[in-house]
């Protein structure tokens, strides 16, 4: 598929592995988990069935394809679980188009994961799809920047406004 980065096609574990000497890493690239060019991908025109076979686990994510094999967004467990529960009859029947309404905006593999704090702060935490000129490259989940937090200091989230409660 045209949109899938070559370079992209192994993926080392469900996420990147955050090491103690990746203790400096601040860009998604570095935490991402890349998209493997079969094994997570999905059609818009598929039924949430085939998504549901892709997605794993409560933090998983498929990438959604579109007809010209543009990505269009993900659909996590979270958002299949929640079709289930709206449409318990039918859900599986339904087009994968129908979960990408309310999509957030990708993030690029440049940008610091101090960004995506400043996201997930205003939006909650939930996996981000990342996008290298126009081409899906992997998936940000919200584990390995949490397990990042925990080797930064306490001032770096105190500039983000994330730290301690002044009151």
């Amino acid at each position: 598929m045209e949109h899938i980065s070559p370079s992209a096609a192994r993926r080392p574990g469900p996420h990147a592995a955050v090491s103690p000497r990746d203790a400096g890493i601040t860009r998604v690239a570095d935490l991402m988990s890349p998209v493997e060019s079969v094994e997570s991908v999905v059609s818009v025109t598929a039924p949430l069935r085939d998504a549901a076979e892709l997605v794993h686990g409560l933090d998983a994510a498929a990438v959604v394809l579109g007809l010209s094999h543009q990505p269009l967004g993900l659909i996590t467990a979270a958002s299949l679980n929640e079709a289930a529960q709206k449409h318990p009859q039918d859900w599986q029947k339904k087009r994968c188009a129908a979960l990408l309404g309310g999509a957030p905006h990708p993030v690029s593999p440049e940008d610091s994961i101090e960004d995506v704090l400043s996201r997930y702060r205003r939006a909650g935490a939930h996996p981000l799809l990342v996008l290298d000129a126009g081409e899906a490259v992997g998936v940000l989940y919200p584990d390995p920047v949490f397990t990042w937090c925990l080797t930064q200091p306490s001032s770096v989230f105190d500039a983000l406004g994330l730290g301690p409660d002044p009151r």
